[in-house]
């Protein structure tokens, strides 16, 4: 667990000190953004990476990602979606299926 504080410090320090010098947004990892949400609130703006979805997820990929549920619920304001979409069989399904999840999110809160 001490390796995991250690990122989690890091980069609320960072996102704090990009909030003072006047940035509006941070990119952060879905495992942080509810940390950066509880200790910043509403600033900044939060963009999160490596999305993939909870199935199929590849032995191979990044170790820190989330399924577009968990960014959007840990407070992420936008996420960016390349690998399930650029690597599917079909793209525009894949996009689909993802923007399903997403409007049932907000369909549901």
């Amino acid at each position: 667990m001490g390796v995991q504080a250690d990122v989690h410090e890091v980069v609320l320090g960072r996102a704090r000190q990009a909030v003072e010098i006047g940035c509006d947004g941070v990119v952060a990892s879905g495992l942080e953004a509810h940390t950066l949400r509880e200790h910043l609130g509403g600033k900044p703006l939060i963009v999160t990476p490596g999305i993939r979805p909870a199935e199929n997820r590849p032995a191979d990929d990044q170790k820190r990602v989330v399924t577009v549920e968990q960014a959007l619920r840990n407070g992420a304001d936008y996420i960016v979606v390349g690998r399930p979409i650029r690597n599917a069989p079909d793209p525009y399904e894949a996009a689909m299926q993802i923007q399903g999840v997403i409007e049932g999110l907000f369909l549901s809160a």
